[in-house]
């Protein structure tokens, strides 16, 4: 797996309601897809959907997480990529059970369309400083490996930007403190979610 980000074409802003209701209807269609093991047929014409971009697809039911999977760099076309998140978050989050039929009709469905990845400079002592919390995700990459974290997390947590680096090192599998070693490199990027 690469661990470098590349480039979108897709502007957030781009993404309006009528693209949002279509990634959703896509993202519960592949889930119940899946779930059934029926083959999926989806059909895209709005070519802001036919471009590509890092998504991923929070599952929660009754509030709780249920399944969050995406791609952080975009190798698929959104559409694409939202229906192959939605169905892999559903059955094979590792760190959950799979979605059965029973819960179909309880399920709240997040999805996070991925801005650009800006590479962060932390040798300035003040850069992490200027992230915005609840507005701009973490990834950290280095070592082979490679973390990430969606805005929404260091809300749902009250993460000031430290902590939030703190916790994408740890998301990586590496030390808390691994962004200071110089063959680590952070990232950060905005989110459309809805």
């Amino acid at each position: 797996m690469k661990n470098t980000p590349e480039s979108t074409d897709l502007s957030l802003d781009e993404i309006g309601g009528k693209q949002e209701q279509e990634l959703k209807n896509i993202a519960l269609l592949s889930i119940r897809s899946r779930i059934d093991g029926k083959e999926q047929s989806i059909a895209v014409s709005d070519p802001i959907l036919r471009k590509k971009a890092g998504v991923f697809v929070t599952i929660k039911r009754f509030g709780q997480l249920r399944g969050c999977i995406g791609f952080m760099f975009p190798y698929y076309e959104l559409w694409d990529a939202t229906a192959k998140a939605a169905s892999s978050a559903a059955v094979s989050d590792p760190r959950f059970m799979p979605i059965d039929t029973s819960e179909i009709n309880t399920l709240e469905i997040e999805i996070s369309v991925l801005g650009r990845m800006e590479k962060i400079d932390l040798e300035k002592s003040d850069e992490i400083n200027k992230l915005e919390i609840g507005r701009e995700g973490l990834m950290v990459a280095g070592f082979g490996t490679s973390g990430l974290l969606l805005p929404q997390v260091a809300t749902e947590f009250s993460f000031n930007a430290m902590e939030f680096l703190q916790a994408t090192c740890e998301k990586a599998g590496l030390p808390h403190d691994a962004w200071k070693n110089p063959a680590v490199s952070v990232y950060k990027f905005a989110a459309k979610i809805f």
